[in-house]
């Protein structure tokens, strides 16, 4: 857990200041999963509750676009 915090902190600091403006705070930790996600790699070990979808892109996408993941 210790990685995970230090790399969002990393993502965190490395992006530019307006990244974040005009976004609902869901919105932000959309951008920050996607961003992890580009950066580290798909996160095959989390299941989405509610679902047998892996934690990766293309779902994470799906979620942002509304769809539906069952």
């Amino acid at each position: 857990m210790a990685d995970v915090k230090q790399r969002m902190i990393d993502i965190v600091n490395s992006v530019p200041n307006d990244y974040f403006d005009g976004l609902k705070p869901t919105e932000m930790v959309f951008k920050l999963m996607l961003e992890y996600i580009k950066r580290y790699g798909e996160d095959e070990t989390t299941i989405i509750p509610g679902t047998n979808k892996h934690l990766n892109y293309e779902t994470l996408k799906q979620m942002i676009e509304n769809k539906n993941l069952k």
